[in-house]
């Protein structure tokens, strides 16, 4: 009788070690995380992409990372988010190309019960599920470059204003900001064109800008790579004119560095994608997180600009 009751007890004992440990064995299941950025081809993009890739591996998450060739893909971009909603992943970082284009798959995250956390770029107004929203105040970026740039010119001169993609939030807003505060400060807008956030276009529609107005006197451009090439039409067309972009890339570091763009409006690209793999732990932990985190933004000219090209080099992969 008593090696029954004893034998009993250590079943009991058993069952009760299994029921403490179950939940400690779910709750150190690796958390898995599907990033799907505007692209990866770009520096901005690959300091976004190093910043989640350093939080994932300092936390042990379980990382998908994609992103189109371009920005402009943006069937390409939707297909890898419904391709990751596939995988079993436990929260979503996003940065569409297209908002609105991007409402139905996150509609879609949104019925498997997967968390949303959009960087760099919100979504339409009245599109609230989502968990948080980390990125830059652009307007406010926008309105920075543009006190500095007319900074550099006088009352009447003729600025060009080179645009992202239509319909891009983040770069529109960018402009917007820009074009109140230099018709402020007695500017004349001689031309604004959209370059879908790439070099080449960049170039393209400084070039033919120019054709029509070879009076330019300055160029802000809503991000770097299309300010690179509207440096370089500049360039061949002999002019020199104070050039501000944002995202403070590692060419554009270099540019300003070398005495050719005049400035950047640096975001902080690096934490967006740090603190969307930090926050996404956060939430799947039950915490509950800001709606919107403002990553911030800094102007950059030759004075600051290597010290920032030092950081960017120290976390190239």
């Amino acid at each position: 009788m008593k090696k029954m009751k004893r034998f009993v007890s250590i079943i009991l004992m058993v069952a009760f070690v299994f029921a403490i440990s179950a939940p400690a064995f779910a709750a150190d299941k690796r958390l898995k995380v599907g990033v799907v950025l505007k692209t990866l081809s770009s520096q901005y993009w690959k300091i976004v992409a190093a910043g989640a890739k350093t939080a994932a591996q300092n936390n042990n998450v379980d990382l998908i990372l994609l992103g189109p060739p371009t920005e402009d893909a943006i069937e390409q971009q939707i297909n890898m988010v419904q391709d990751v909603l596939s995988q079993n992943i436990d929260v979503l970082v996003f940065s569409p190309s297209q908002p609105a284009a991007s409402v139905n798959v996150l509609l879609q995250a949104k019925a498997k019960k997967i968390p949303v956390i959009l960087v760099d770029t919100g979504m339409p107004e009245g599109f609230n599920d989502y968990a948080s929203f980390i990125g830059t105040d652009n307007l406010a970026a926008g309105k920075a470059g543009g006190k500095a740039l007319a900074s550099q010119l006088k009352p009447g001169s003729k600025v060009l204003l080179i645009d992202g993609a239509p319909g891009n939030p983040a770069c529109n807003d960018r402009i917007k900001g820009a074009e109140e505060v230099l018709k402020a400060s007695g500017m004349i807008i001689a031309a604004k064109q959209p370059a879908y956030s790439d070099r080449e276009k960049g170039y393209t529609v400084t070039q033919n800008v120019l054709q029509a107005n070879p009076d330019i006197n300055g160029v802000f451009s809503a991000n770097d790579e299309m300010a690179l090439g509207a440096l370089r039409a500049m360039q061949q067309a002999g002019k020199r004119v104070p050039i501000i972009g944002v995202d403070a890339t590692e060419d554009a570091l270099k540019s300003i560095l070398a005495g050719e763009m005049y400035g950047s409006v640096a975001q902080g690209n690096y934490d967006m994608g740090l603190l969307a793999i930090e926050k996404a732990i956060e939430l799947k932990a039950g915490k509950t997180i800001e709606k919107r985190i403002d990553s911030g933004a800094t102007l950059i000219t030759k004075e600051n600009a290597q010290d920032l090209l030092d950081f960017r080099m120290s976390i190239k992969d």
